[in-house]
């Protein structure tokens, strides 16, 4: 019998450390995959129950004239949701949801899936467990930047160090089948995000985010210690006035108001390293009619812009082990770089996405279609421009 596999399939073993995650982890985890998920206005509405409503938020149209009131339940189950899973969803959305979304750690039994998609009350949205992991690989929750095929295991053992700190209620009552389930909203003390959640719905790194911690302009309401490490947490009541304090600029809304950010940004000369140019270079130079490019294509491009540099005895990038010889480092290591700088800020923007199982990097849809082929040509001058600032600048 030939032995298993040293490195199992990474997608398996998400789904099995959120298994393993205690139920109070599990609840934390939930609510700021939310975050995620796309639903803006997001509140957790309750931590404890069979069939009720976990979460709220809207579902927002891109022109953002409509908004569609959205209840969302989560459930960690190793077996397939019923249709009377279904059955009680609905009952608790009834009256106050047009939407709502079922998550789950497993999958649907073929009966549940049709009563979700032909229930003549609403629609509900069946998200599965490897829906979830998908979700969770796209934005690199749970995994090692390092290497997207190894666990993060401070991820969760942050939600495992929250749970242990701070007793959230466990006993509510049951939901009424009238609607009215006030009683059980949590308060919004209990409503935490983790820092990660924080800055991707701020839409600045995860660095940039610490910064402000570290220099107090962004104050915790929770933080937990994990040995010599902290972790953070914020309530989610309280992004929008970090946003206004520390951001100002709303989503974009629109897709020419995507388009002119993703120009600013992409235009700007703050720049501490000269990744996010070169980058951007390597992505334009290769970037398919349908505003896609392989990730290897765009490391081999990335790499070549160096290695030019170094063999014509220009400086290269200083501070940088990996980059002080780019003869000696290997097409691994620097798409590591790429994943960890540069292309996590065009993410976590909105601009870019990463497929991590197919390794494309694709422009994001409402922005690529926006796009006008003169702009593109004035970025790349643009680009030029930057990367022969930043040398001149003597930053190397």
């Amino acid at each position: 019998m030939p032995a298993p596999p040293l490195q199992p399939d990474i997608r398996r073993r998400i789904k099995d450390r959120l298994m393993e995650l205690s139920p109070r982890a599990f609840e934390l985890f939930s609510g700021d995959l939310l975050t995620y998920v796309g639903l803006r206005n997001v509140a957790v509405t309750r931590y404890v129950g069979d069939g009720g409503v976990d979460a709220r938020g809207d579902l927002i149209s891109e022109s953002q004239l409509v908004c569609v009131p959205t209840g969302v339940q989560v459930k960690r189950h190793r077996n397939n949701v019923q249709r009377s899973d279904i059955d009680r969803f609905i009952g608790a959305l009834a009256g106050q949801y047009r939407h709502g979304i079922f998550i789950t750690t497993a999958g649907y039994t073929e009966q549940a899936r049709i009563k979700a998609q032909t229930s003549p009350v609403l629609r509900v949205d069946t998200v599965t467990g490897d829906d979830v992991v998908a979700l969770m690989q796209r934005h690199q929750l749970g995994l090692s930047v390092a290497d997207a095929t190894t666990l993060d295991e401070d991820y969760f053992l942050g939600f495992e160090a929250q749970a242990s700190t701070r007793r959230l209620c466990e006993e509510r009552a049951g939901y009424a089948a009238d609607g009215d389930n006030q009683a059980a909203t949590t308060q919004a003390v209990d409503d935490l995000i983790s820092l990660r959640a924080l800055s991707y719905e701020l839409r600045v790194d995860l660095y940039t985010a610490r910064d402000w911690i570290e220099q107090g302009r962004l104050q915790p309401d929770q933080t937990v210690q994990q040995g010599r490490r902290e972790t953070y947490f914020f309530r989610r009541d309280r992004v929008e006035q970090i946003r206004r304090e520390l951001v100002g600029a709303a989503r974009p809304a629109t897709g020419a108001e995507w388009r002119q950010e993703f120009l600013d940004f992409a235009r700007s000369r703050r720049l501490t390293k000269s990744y996010k140019p070169v980058m951007l270079r390597a992505l334009l130079k290769l970037v398919d009619r349908n505003g896609e490019v392989r990730l290897d294509d765009l490391v081999t491009e990335f790499h070549a812009f160096y290695l030019r540099r170094h063999r014509d005895g220009l400086p290269v990038e200083s501070g940088v082990p990996l980059l002080d010889d780019p003869t000696r480092a290997d097409h691994e290591a620097i798409k590591r770089l790429i994943v960890k700088h540069p292309l996590e800020r065009f993410i976590i923007k909105g601009f870019l996405h990463y497929d991590s199982t197919e390794g494309i990097v694709r422009f994001a849809p409402q922005l690529w279609h926006e796009l006008r082929f003169y702009e593109l040509i004035d970025v790349q001058q643009s680009i030029d421009e930057q990367i022969r600032y930043y040398y001149e600048r003597g930053w190397i």
